[in-house]
C-alpha cells in the first residue's frame, strides 16, 4: 500500500525526518511508537503533504506522491486524523461529516457511507445536530475518525487517537480501530500508548530522533527488551 524510502523532511532548516524507510502492507495495521519529539507527527504530516519532503520518495500503490498537494493526496485515498482531533467545533456533527466527504460527488454513495459509519459509531447518530465542540473527548475522536472515513480512504493515518481519553474510552477507540481495519481499511497509527498500539498492530516501528531504529511484528516488539524497557516500563 505505502512504501517510504530515505524520507527527509522538516521545518525550514530544521530537519526532523532523517532517512525514514517504512512499508505499510495492504490491509494491515502498522503502528509507529516513540518518545515525544521523535518525529512521528511530522512523519504523518509529510505523508499528507502538509510538511514538504526535502529528499526521498513516498509511493502509494507504486505511484509517487511526495510532490503532491494535500487535497490531491486525499483524492488518491489517504486521509489523516490529526493529533488533538481537530473537529470543527462550531459546526454540527453532520456538517463535520459533510466536509469530510468534499472529494466525493455521488450523493447516494456518500449517504450509504454515512449510514455505514453511523452504524459503526452509533453515538454520533444521536448527535448529528449537536455542535461538535459540545461533544466529549471520546465522542470528538469518533467524529474525527468518521469524518476521515466518509471519503472511503485506502489508507487511514491516525495520530494519537487515545490522547486525553479515559482508560475505558481508550479501549473503545482501539476496538473501533481494529473493526475499521477488519472492514478493509489499511491503517498507519502513531500512538504514545505503546502497549495498546503494539497489541492491536500487525507490524510496528520505533522512531528516535527522526529515524526508525526497530521494526517487526507487533507482538514481537512487545517482547523486545529494548521496547519493554523504554516504552512499556509502566506496564511490566
Amino acid at each position: 500500500m505505502l512504501k517510504v524510502t530515505n524520507l527527509h523532511a522538516g521545518y525550514g532548516k530544521n530537519e526532523i525526518l532523517k532517512g525514514v524507510l517504512l512499508e505499510v502492507p495492504h490491509g494491515k495495521i502498522v503502528t509507529l511508537i516513540g518518545a515525544n519529539g521523535a518525529g512521528k507527527t511530522t512523519f504523518l504530516m509529510t505523508l499528507s503533504g502538509i510538511v514538504k519532503t526535502t529528499r526521498g520518495q513516498i509511493l502509494l500503490e507504486g505511484k509517487p506522491i511526495e510532490k503532491l498537494s494535500p487535497d490531491a493526496i486525499v483524492r488518491l485515498g489517504i486521509t489523516h486524523v490529526p493529533e488533538g482531533r481537530r473537529v470543527f467545533q462550531r459546526l454540527t456533527v453532520k456538517e463535520n461529516l459533510d466536509l469530510g466527504a468534499y472529494t466525493r460527488h455521488n450523493s447516494h454513495e456518500v449517504e450509504q457511507q454515512r449510514e455505514k459509519l453511523l452504524a459503526l459509531f452509533p453515538i454520533l447518530k444521536d448527535r448529528l445536530r449537536q455542535l461538535a465542540g459540545n461533544l466529549s473527548g471520546g465522542e470528538q475522536q469518533m467524529l474525527a475518525m468518521a469524518r476521515a472515513l466518509i471519503s472511503c480512504p485506502k489508507l487511514l493515518l491516525l495520530d494519537e487517537p487515545s490522547l486525553g481519553l479515559a482508560p475505558k474510552m481508550v479501549e473503545v477507540v482501539f476496538n473501533l480501530i481494529r473493526e475499521i481495519n477488519q472492514q478493509g481499511t489499511t491503517i498507519l497509527l502513531v500512538e504514545q500508548n505503546a502497549w495498546m498500539a503494539l497489541s492491536h498492530a500487525h507490524y510496528g516501528s520505533v522512531m528516535e530522533t527522526g529515524t526508525l531504529i526497530l521494526q517487526g511484528e507487533g507482538k514481537a516488539l512487545l517482547e523486545n527488551p529494548t521496547v519493554r524497557r523504554a516504552y512499556l516500563g509502566e506496564i511490566f
